[in-house]
């Protein structure tokens, strides 16, 4: 649905986006993390149409999406910041889109409006950053979108309008199969939601890898040996971190965790037990900490 290779971004003279290449899967749900500056928005931007890449080409279900109405019109973009126009009441940004956007579906703005309700008399310069974000939404998905792209959509919400948010999200892919990439920095959220994740920072993409596959290669191992942690488990290649609190030892694992168990197993070991860890936990020590710092966690 979106490939996006080896894309350069500058502003205001400095590099942005420094080659960046990702893939976004029909149908899925991709979140980008980063940390503030890593360049989130400017990619999010960059692949709806606002900015052009110096080098590189963004195609979305293989066309470049740059004066291509086809495309825009079945695009959704809710941004960080909402940019309406500040004049104009609630009822006003409705009957825009509702004439702009051909395959406007009346009785799903219906539906959102019962869950939100927004006052279509109010002016929009008189709405929080949560109620705009609640009116993008309102206009965004009524489109009927094969992409809808979010940038940080639950920022400014209340816990229960965000977890309708979260709702509507995963309703929106599994009865209409839209293609969603989602920023954020919750990634409490990211871990509900995403089948594939993405790590940007300082403009490069550091890596892309499904929820399912780290969750099943990165784990947590408990041990507690009968004298010090063998040199050889120490020293092991895969191992990322490993912490002990008096003779318990906690081994975190990169992956080939079943070449790590047999190998602690030859030392007989009094216990031994893996533990599964959170996407949070998984980052933090994945990453290494290189810059990274996450709003929910909670370790």
């Amino acid at each position: 649905m979106i490939r996006v290779s080896n894309v350069d971004k500058h502003l205001g003279g400095e590099k942005i986006l420094d080659n960046v290449s990702i893939n976004v899967d029909k149908g899925s749900i991709y979140g980008l993390i980063g940390p503030n500056g890593a360049g989130k928005t400017t990619l999010i931007k960059t692949l709806v149409g606002i900015y052009e890449p110096e080098n590189g080409e963004v195609l979305i279900s293989g066309e470049n999406i740059r004066d291509n109405t086809k495309i825009k019109s079945r695009l959704g973009y809710v941004a960080d910041y909402q940019y309406f126009y500040p004049n104009f009441r609630v009822g006003q940004m409705v009957d825009f889109y509702r004439d702009t956007y051909p395959l406007w579906q009346e009785d799903r703005y219906l539906s959102l409006k019962k869950i939100f309700k927004l006052d279509e008399k109010k002016k929009i310069s008189s709405l929080s950053k949560g109620m705009k974000t609640q009116l993008s939404l309102m206009l965004n998905l009524p489109i009927n979108p094969k992409l809808l792209v979010l940038d940080e959509p639950t920022s400014g919400l209340d816990p229960v309008i965000k977890r309708k948010v979260l709702d509507l999200i995963i309703d929106e892919v599994s009865i209409n199969k839209t293609t969603v990439l989602i920023s954020s920095h919750h990634l409490g959220e990211l871990e509900r939601l995403c089948d594939h994740i993405g790590i940007i920072y300082e403009g490069k993409i550091l890596l892309e890898d499904s929820i399912e596959h780290l969750k099943s290669n990165v784990r947590k191992v408990q041990v507690v040996f009968k004298d010090s942690i063998p040199e050889d488990i120490k020293g092991h290649k895969d191992i990322l971190k490993i912490e002990n609190r008096g003779r318990v030892y906690e081994i975190i694992v990169n992956d080939h965790m079943d070449e790590l168990i047999t190998n602690i197993k030859q030392h007989d070991p009094i216990l031994l037990e893996t533990i599964d860890m959170s996407l949070e936990e998984i980052f933090i020590y994945k990453m290494g900490g290189v810059g990274y710092v996450f709003e929910d966690i909670a370790l």
